[in-house]
This record gives C-alpha cells, sequence and structure tokens, in this order.
C-alpha cells in the first residue's frame, strides 16, 4: 500500500515513531489499534476508561481555603 502525505508530515511521523523505539510501520499499526479500541468502545456506547487518582480522604472544600478575602 502507498500513502501520498507530504514531507512534513512524513518528517512528524518518523520523528514520533523514533521517540518511541518504533519503525514507521509499527507506531502506525499502533495507532491503528489504539484508534480501533476507541471506536468500538463507542460503538458499543460503553464510555472510554479514565484513569483515576486517590489521593486520601479529604473534607469539604470551602471559599476561606483558597482564598484569603473571607474573614
Amino acid at each position: 500500500m502507498r500513502l501520498d502525505i507530504s514531507s512534513k508530515t512524513e518528517a512528524r511521523l518518523a520523528a514520533k515513531a523514533q521517540e518511541q523505539g518504533l519503525s514507521v510501520d509499527a507506531f502506525l499499526e499502533r495507532l491503528l489499534n489504539d484508534a480501533g479500541e476507541l471506536t468500538a468502545a463507542a460503538a458499543n456506547g460503553d464510555a472510554p476508561q479514565l484513569p483515576v487518582w486517590h489521593f486520601g480522604v479529604r473534607g469539604s472544600l470551602h471559599r476561606r481555603d483558597i482564598y484569603d478575602d473571607v474573614g
């Protein structure tokens, strides 16, 4: 298969692949696989999984905790 893309796009693609230590073919395959997972989840009506950060138990946050203008 052959794709006609601009030289600027080709250079960016090669740079991104090199950053990850992959060949351009492997990098494109990874992009397609990742995109396929997102579209499959969207087609099923499932929301994508987002990262969850647990910072421990915190109390309510009040304006006085953020701003000094409250007396």
